[in-house]
């Protein structure tokens, strides 16, 4: 069917017709030779200069409908279009990506369009490979005939070969332009940004000036350079001189200087042979001291540990004849394992009493067996286990080991446990709550017992996902921080024989839910450590630095989280750390990006503000893709919920808002093209034009 279909040369029928109806009812006498000029060639189409015909008529009706020509330039603006046509298309409909060529060319005649303000310039269109571009700049600029010729052709010809990306040799045409045109002086407005540009390229001008002072000042310094030569030779000649007079001189000091030495070295051995006698004399009185003090000491000892076993004792005689009186008839023997006493015997009067029995009293035959000693009464030796035995330092509630929790009780089939967590879920979300869309994948693999690696950016609501987690399972999550040092997960031993017990300890015995924030921004070294609390073995435990043995509990879960994927640092994150591989294998990643949804509810009384962000971050991912990185300065889920709370409490304007949360810290290139591309789609999201109209006035008065 050649270049057209059917359907579209039915089309394009109806267009020819059409122009040629609005050309016949046209109320203007002027138009009536134009209209005769359009039925020659539309019988004629060979003699007209932009093919296919189709094109010409709507280029027309464009012109008639659609701009601000008067009707008898109708004929002089289209002679001026078709020698645009020519330019721009070369090879008319042979001419590559005709089809987006002719969409422009025909965006050209609309109000204060290139074609109806003449101010086509054929070098500009082909510095660009994707003629949109052009008409980007197009739009963008209200340019006189002198100040493109002599200003912005030069530059964007000089300008366009420091610019790999076309997008931003665009945004940076349209930001010179205008300041062309806005200035007085336009040719220092050239001159600067052309110099911009150089230096971003690492070129830098040197004047012949600057040479001049530069070669003067050389000669200056070489001047300087004899000078100090001759002020050096002449010191020479006098350190010689100086040598010469005073080479006896030293000689002589010298003499003089070992005679005192040798005196020196005399007396300083007499006082260190008397030092070392004083020493000697001082050490061997302190021993006499000592050793007095010592056995005075050991006296001491040895007289109240006696005073207190005697003591012990007779609490113990006193203790057995009161057993001894209300033992009943008939026991034969009486056997107290707690505290190593062993009563036996015969009735009352027997007499009779076993052969290592220490002592007897009475006809009872109650003994004491000879293990016992004074430990016999338990009772008197519990201060002494008070004051020796090691304590913990303790600062939480923890004393009890919970039951297992019912979500996560393994003998219950999977598929209960999940009903119930979201019918939970179910409740909150009738409350109010927002959740994130990975929010059940991270669930289940909590309650899978999987170890989760949450992955993602700052601010995308990873810490409060977890917590989410916690009020569904109805658990106590700690977050224990990036991991430092191994006592970060293990505590240690404190100096007075206590033990630190980190909230890693209370996690893994009490089942509570551990949260290691940043693991890729701690100590990859000890966070090996986490190895042996991965594994999820049944009945594991682990020995603790207190001696413990602690047995893992039913509810314990670990759950890590980074903004990067573990293998180290990346553009935006660029302090972080490689984790471990082995750590690596044992985690679950999953990836937690930004959720539109959840910032949809967050804003969900502003809804303008969240067309906005939405715009605002698809600019930002499309940068990201261009340059290949992450862009800088996103907007996150913890953004839109302060906005919400300016917006709520009405403390900052729409002006500070933009101002502070989407266009402070970032280069003016960049918000250059995110308003660039926001003003490509705004028309799809209507309701933020009044944001983009601000946030476009505070770029351009950023740009000067």
């Amino acid at each position: 069917m050649g270049l057209f279909s059917r359907t579209e040369k039915d089309a394009d029928t109806e267009i020819i017709n059409d122009v040629e109806r609005i050309l016949r009812d046209h109320d203007n006498p002027e138009v009536k030779d134009f209209y005769s000029r359009y039925m020659f060639l539309k019988n004629h189409k060979d003699f007209c200069k932009i093919e296919p015909f189709s094109l010409y008529a709507s280029a027309i009706r464009v012109l008639v409908l659609a701009s601000d020509v008067s009707p008898k330039n109708y004929k002089s603006t289209m002679e001026y279009a078709e020698e645009v046509y020519a330019q721009m298309c070369p090879y008319e409909e042979l001419t590559p990506d005709f089809g987006n060529i002719s969409v422009i060319f025909l965006e050209m005649f609309n109000k204060n369009g290139i074609i109806p303000t003449r101010t086509f310039n054929s070098t500009i269109y082909d510095l660009f490979n994707d003629k949109f571009n052009f008409m980007k700049w197009a739009k963008n600029v209200s340019l006189t005939d002198d100040v493109l010729e002599y200003f912005v052709k030069p530059y964007a010809v000089e300008a366009r070969i420091y610019f790999l990306d076309e997008d931003c040799f665009t945004a940076n045409l349209i930001d010179v332009t205008g300041k062309l045109i806005a200035s007085a002086d336009k040719q220092a407005v050239y001159d600067t940004e052309l110099e911009k540009i150089y230096h971003m390229a690492g070129i830098y001008d040197v004047s012949e000036t600057s040479l001049i002072d530069v070669v003067g000042k050389i000669k200056a310094a070489e001047l300087l350079h004899d000078k100090i030569e001759a002020l050096m030779k002449v010191v020479d000649d006098r350190v010689n001189i100086l040598d010469a007079t005073s080479r006896n001189s030293v000689v002589d000091v010298k003499n003089v200087c070992d005679d005192e030495v040798k005196k020196a070295k005399y007396e300083l051995k007499i006082i260190d042979e008397k030092l070392k006698q004083a020493y000697d004399n001082c050490v061997a009185e302190q021993k006499q001291v000592v050793l007095y003090e010592k056995q005075k000491l050991l006296d001491e000892t040895f007289a109240e540990a006696e005073e207190r076993l005697s003591a012990l004792k007779h609490a113990a005689e006193r203790t057995i004849n009161t057993v001894k009186l209300e033992m009943p008839e008939g026991l034969t023997e009486m056997v107290l394992d707690a505290s190593q006493v062993r009563f036996s015997g015969m009735n009352p009067g027997s007499g009779n009493m076993p052969s290592n029995a220490i002592g007897t009293t009475g006809t009872a035959g109650i003994s004491v067996t000879s293990n016992a000693n004074v430990s016999a009464y338990h009772g008197a030796g519990q201060d002494f286990a008070r004051i020796y035995e090691p304590q913990v330092n303790s600062f939480d509630q923890d004393n009890e080991i919970p039951e297992v929790n019912p979500l996560l009780d393994e003998s219950r089939k999977f598929s209960e446990r999940l009903k119930e967590a979201m019918d939970r879920k179910a409740h909150l979300i009738a409350l109010g709550e927002h959740f994130h869309e990975m929010f059940d994948d991270v669930l289940i693999a909590v309650m899978e017992n999987a170890n989760p690696y949450l992955i993602g950016p700052s601010g995308c609501g990873k810490t409060y996902m977890v917590s989410q987690i916690a009020r569904i399972l109805e658990m106590e999550f700690i977050d224990i921080g990036y991991i430092n040092e191994e006592y970060d997960i293990l505590g240690f031993q404190t100096a007075n024989g206590g033990y630190s017990r980190p909230n890693f300890y209370r996690c893994y015995k009490y089942g509570k839910i551990a949260f290691c924030d940043e693991l890729d921004n701690g100590n990859s070294r000890a966070t090996v450590k986490l190895n042996s609390f991965l594994s999820n073995i049944k009945d594991a435990n682990y020995s603790f630095p207190n001696g413990e043995n602690v047995s893992r509990h039913p509810n314990f879960r670990l759950i890590g989280a980074g903004n990067t994927d573990g293998n180290g640092a990346n553009s935006n994150y660029n302090s972080r750390e490689k984790i471990e591989e082995s750590v690596q294998q044992r985690f679950t990643p999953i990836f937690i990006n930004y959720d539109n949804n959840v910032e949809r509810r967050i804003l969900n009384d502003y809804p303008e503000w969240y067309s906005f962000v939405v715009l605002f971050r698809m600019a930002t991912d499309e940068w990201g893709r261009k340059n290949f990185g992450d862009a800088p300065g996103i907007i996150t889920t913890r953004d839109a919920t302060r906005i919400k709370k300016y917006l709520d409490n009405q403390s900052f304007n729409m002006s500070k808002i933009l101002d502070y949360e989407f266009i402070q810290t970032k280069d003016i290139t960049y918000l250059a093209f995110i308003q660039d591309f926001i003003g490509q789609y705004i028309k799809d999201y209507q309701n933020a034009e009044a944001i983009y109209k601000e946030f476009s006035q505070i770029i351009n008065l950023r740009r000067g």
